[in-house]
Protein backbone atom coordinates (compact mmCIF):
# COMPACT_ATOMS: atom_id res chain seq x y z
CA UNK A 1 0.00 0.00 0.00
CA UNK A 2 0.98 3.28 -1.26
CA UNK A 3 2.57 5.83 2.13
CA UNK A 4 0.72 9.28 2.13
CA UNK A 5 3.24 12.20 2.78
CA UNK A 6 0.13 13.85 5.04
CA UNK A 7 0.80 16.95 6.37
CA UNK A 8 -0.82 18.85 9.46
CA UNK A 9 -0.97 22.77 10.37
CA UNK A 10 0.21 23.86 13.04
CA UNK A 11 -1.69 22.59 16.42
CA UNK A 12 -1.73 25.71 18.03
CA UNK A 13 -2.53 28.33 15.38
CA UNK A 14 -4.47 31.34 15.75
CA UNK A 15 -7.25 30.10 13.30
CA UNK A 16 -7.72 27.17 15.53
CA UNK A 17 -7.95 29.32 19.04
CA UNK A 18 -10.49 31.25 16.96
CA UNK A 19 -12.85 28.63 16.29
CA UNK A 20 -12.63 27.01 19.70
CA UNK A 21 -13.15 30.08 21.74
CA UNK A 22 -16.59 30.28 19.11
CA UNK A 23 -17.32 26.93 19.92
CA UNK A 24 -16.76 26.82 23.65
CA UNK A 25 -18.99 29.67 23.83
CA UNK A 26 -21.49 28.29 21.36
CA UNK A 27 -21.80 24.72 23.18
CA UNK A 28 -21.06 25.82 26.68
CA UNK A 29 -18.62 23.85 27.32
CA UNK A 30 -17.45 23.37 31.07
CA UNK A 31 -14.11 21.97 32.16
CA UNK A 32 -15.29 18.68 33.63
CA UNK A 33 -17.21 17.75 30.18
CA UNK A 34 -16.15 14.99 27.79
CA UNK A 35 -15.44 16.28 23.77
CA UNK A 36 -15.04 13.77 21.45
CA UNK A 37 -12.86 15.19 18.05
CA UNK A 38 -14.64 13.02 15.30
CA UNK A 39 -12.38 12.31 11.97
CA UNK A 40 -9.83 14.82 13.99
CA UNK A 41 -7.00 14.57 11.47
CA UNK A 42 -3.89 14.81 13.53
CA UNK A 43 -6.66 16.55 16.53
CA UNK A 44 -5.63 20.28 15.92
CA UNK A 45 -8.79 21.12 17.51
CA UNK A 46 -8.57 18.41 20.66
CA UNK A 47 -5.47 19.53 21.17
CA UNK A 48 -6.52 23.54 21.42
CA UNK A 49 -9.60 22.11 23.85
CA UNK A 50 -6.59 20.65 26.39
CA UNK A 51 -4.58 23.49 26.34
CA UNK A 52 -7.31 25.45 27.54
CA UNK A 53 -7.58 23.28 30.00
CA UNK A 54 -10.18 20.18 29.11
CA UNK A 55 -9.29 17.02 31.15
CA UNK A 56 -11.41 14.61 29.17
CA UNK A 57 -10.97 15.21 25.57
CA UNK A 58 -10.92 12.23 23.02
CA UNK A 59 -9.43 12.48 19.19
CA UNK A 60 -10.97 9.65 16.61
CA UNK A 61 -9.44 9.07 13.59
CA UNK A 62 -9.04 6.19 11.13
CA UNK A 63 -5.18 7.19 10.03
CA UNK A 64 -2.42 5.49 12.09
CA UNK A 65 -0.12 8.20 11.13
CA UNK A 66 -2.07 11.24 12.17
CA UNK A 67 -3.21 9.59 15.48
CA UNK A 68 0.84 9.31 16.24
CA UNK A 69 1.68 13.27 15.34
CA UNK A 70 -1.70 14.09 17.23
CA UNK A 71 0.11 12.00 20.22
CA UNK A 72 3.28 13.56 19.73
CA UNK A 73 2.18 16.91 19.86
CA UNK A 74 0.31 16.40 23.16
CA UNK A 75 3.04 14.32 24.78
CA UNK A 76 5.81 17.82 23.97
CA UNK A 77 2.94 19.73 24.85
CA UNK A 78 2.16 18.09 28.50
CA UNK A 79 -1.47 17.82 26.98
CA UNK A 80 -4.41 15.43 28.21
CA UNK A 81 -5.90 14.15 24.87
CA UNK A 82 -6.73 10.68 24.19
CA UNK A 83 -5.78 9.69 20.68
CA UNK A 84 -8.33 6.71 19.25
CA UNK A 85 -7.41 4.76 15.48
CA UNK A 86 -10.74 4.31 14.84
CA UNK A 87 -14.05 4.30 11.59
CA UNK A 88 -16.54 7.40 12.64
CA UNK A 89 -18.75 5.67 10.36
CA UNK A 90 -19.07 2.33 12.47
CA UNK A 91 -17.07 3.10 16.28
CA UNK A 92 -19.29 2.98 19.37
CA UNK A 93 -19.04 5.06 22.53
CA UNK A 94 -22.85 4.47 23.77
CA UNK A 95 -23.92 7.49 25.30
CA UNK A 96 -20.62 8.91 26.94
CA UNK A 97 -19.89 12.20 25.68
CA UNK A 98 -21.13 15.17 26.46
CA UNK A 99 -19.96 17.09 23.11
CA UNK A 100 -18.91 16.27 19.71
CA UNK A 101 -17.23 18.39 16.95
CA UNK A 102 -16.99 17.14 13.21
CA UNK A 103 -15.37 19.79 11.80
CA UNK A 104 -13.05 21.02 8.95
CA UNK A 105 -12.14 18.46 6.45
CA UNK A 106 -12.29 15.44 7.68
CA UNK A 107 -13.79 12.62 6.70
CA UNK A 108 -17.65 13.87 6.76
CA UNK A 109 -18.36 15.51 3.17
CA UNK A 110 -15.18 13.23 1.75
CA UNK A 111 -16.94 9.70 1.79
CA UNK A 112 -19.01 7.91 -1.23
CA UNK A 113 -22.18 9.55 -0.90
CA UNK A 114 -24.72 10.64 1.93
CA UNK A 115 -25.14 7.58 3.07
CA UNK A 116 -21.70 6.94 4.77
CA UNK A 117 -21.74 10.99 5.90
CA UNK A 118 -25.28 10.04 7.70
CA UNK A 119 -23.38 6.92 9.29
CA UNK A 120 -20.65 9.50 10.80
CA UNK A 121 -23.83 11.80 12.38
CA UNK A 122 -25.65 8.73 13.72
CA UNK A 123 -22.27 6.89 15.42
CA UNK A 124 -21.76 10.57 16.58
CA UNK A 125 -25.46 10.64 18.23
CA UNK A 126 -25.15 7.59 19.48
CA UNK A 127 -21.57 8.30 21.70
CA UNK A 128 -23.29 11.44 23.02
CA UNK A 129 -25.16 11.50 26.29
CA UNK A 130 -28.82 12.48 26.80
CA UNK A 131 -28.41 16.52 26.12
CA UNK A 132 -25.44 16.05 24.61
CA UNK A 133 -24.40 19.11 21.93
CA UNK A 134 -22.98 18.82 18.48
CA UNK A 135 -21.66 21.21 15.95
CA UNK A 136 -20.70 20.03 12.01
CA UNK A 137 -19.19 21.75 9.77
CA UNK A 138 -19.32 21.38 5.42
CA UNK A 139 -18.73 23.26 2.68
CA UNK A 140 -20.84 25.27 1.37
CA UNK A 141 -22.40 25.16 -2.18
CA UNK A 142 -23.64 28.48 -1.98
CA UNK A 143 -20.05 29.68 -2.15
CA UNK A 144 -18.52 27.47 -4.18
CA UNK A 145 -21.30 28.38 -7.20
CA UNK A 146 -20.53 32.06 -6.23
CA UNK A 147 -16.82 31.49 -6.53
CA UNK A 148 -15.55 28.70 -8.71
CA UNK A 149 -14.92 29.35 -12.64
CA UNK A 150 -15.12 25.37 -13.21
CA UNK A 151 -18.31 23.78 -12.43
CA UNK A 152 -17.85 20.75 -14.78
CA UNK A 153 -16.38 18.28 -11.92
CA UNK A 154 -19.87 18.90 -9.64
CA UNK A 155 -22.95 16.39 -9.43
CA UNK A 156 -25.99 18.05 -9.45
CA UNK A 157 -27.88 14.62 -8.29
CA UNK A 158 -25.46 13.70 -5.46
CA UNK A 159 -23.94 17.34 -4.33
CA UNK A 160 -20.46 16.00 -4.93
CA UNK A 161 -17.81 18.18 -6.87
CA UNK A 162 -15.00 15.61 -8.13
CA UNK A 163 -11.49 17.17 -9.04
CA UNK A 164 -7.90 15.89 -7.96
CA UNK A 165 -5.40 16.52 -5.65
CA UNK A 166 -1.84 16.77 -5.56
CA UNK A 167 -0.19 14.36 -3.06
CA UNK A 168 3.84 12.82 -2.29
CA UNK A 169 3.61 9.24 -2.61
CA UNK A 170 6.67 7.54 -0.49
CA UNK A 171 9.09 5.92 -3.58
CA UNK A 172 6.70 7.28 -6.22
CA UNK A 173 7.18 11.61 -6.21
CA UNK A 174 4.08 13.38 -6.72
CA UNK A 175 0.66 11.77 -8.15
CA UNK A 176 -2.92 13.41 -9.10
CA UNK A 177 -5.58 11.70 -6.86
CA UNK A 178 -9.24 11.79 -7.04
CA UNK A 179 -10.88 13.99 -4.59
CA UNK A 180 -14.96 13.81 -4.16
CA UNK A 181 -16.13 16.18 -2.00
CA UNK A 182 -19.58 17.00 -0.98
CA UNK A 183 -21.17 20.51 -0.76
CA UNK A 184 -24.01 21.24 1.16
CA UNK A 185 -26.47 23.68 2.20
CA UNK A 186 -28.16 24.71 4.98
CA UNK A 187 -32.01 22.79 4.49
CA UNK A 188 -29.76 19.36 3.48
CA UNK A 189 -27.61 19.24 6.47
CA UNK A 190 -29.94 19.92 8.77
CA UNK A 191 -32.40 17.31 7.39
CA UNK A 192 -29.36 14.78 7.95
CA UNK A 193 -28.71 15.21 11.49
CA UNK A 194 -32.37 15.29 12.06
CA UNK A 195 -32.66 12.01 10.48
CA UNK A 196 -29.63 11.21 12.89
CA UNK A 197 -31.93 12.37 15.87
CA UNK A 198 -30.93 16.21 16.45
CA UNK A 199 -32.65 18.42 17.50
CA UNK A 200 -32.82 22.63 18.30
CA UNK A 201 -30.33 22.93 15.22
CA UNK A 202 -29.07 25.77 14.20
CA UNK A 203 -26.92 27.29 11.45
CA UNK A 204 -24.01 29.99 10.66
CA UNK A 205 -21.83 30.86 8.38
CA UNK A 206 -18.08 30.12 8.93
CA UNK A 207 -14.40 30.46 7.45
CA UNK A 208 -11.04 28.87 8.85
CA UNK A 209 -10.38 31.39 11.72
CA UNK A 210 -13.97 33.25 11.40
CA UNK A 211 -16.13 31.05 13.15
CA UNK A 212 -19.11 33.33 14.34
CA UNK A 213 -22.77 33.63 14.92
CA UNK A 214 -23.58 35.45 11.86
CA UNK A 215 -26.19 34.19 9.56
CA UNK A 216 -25.16 32.18 6.13
CA UNK A 217 -24.32 33.83 3.23
CA UNK A 218 -22.73 33.10 -0.25
CA UNK A 219 -19.42 34.81 1.08
CA UNK A 220 -19.00 31.94 3.58
CA UNK A 221 -17.09 29.35 2.45
CA UNK A 222 -18.30 26.45 5.02
CA UNK A 223 -21.60 26.09 7.06
CA UNK A 224 -21.27 25.44 10.55
CA UNK A 225 -24.67 23.58 12.53
CA UNK A 226 -25.24 23.06 15.93
CA UNK A 227 -27.42 20.92 17.35
CA UNK A 228 -28.55 18.65 20.56
CA UNK A 229 -29.38 15.01 21.34
CA UNK A 230 -32.72 14.90 23.17
CA UNK A 231 -32.33 13.90 27.16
Amino acid sequence: MPQFDLEEEPAFGREVAQEVEFLESLMGLRLSESILDVASGAGRHALELARRGYKNVTALDISDQLMRIGARTAEAADLQVEFVKGDARTVRFDGVFDAALILGGGAFGLMEDDDENQKILDATYEALKPGGRVVVSGMSLLWLIRTSKDLSGYDTQTGYLKTQESVNIEGSGEEKLPLNERYFVFPGLKRQMEQAGFRSIMGFGAAPGRYSSRSISVEDPEILLFGKKAK
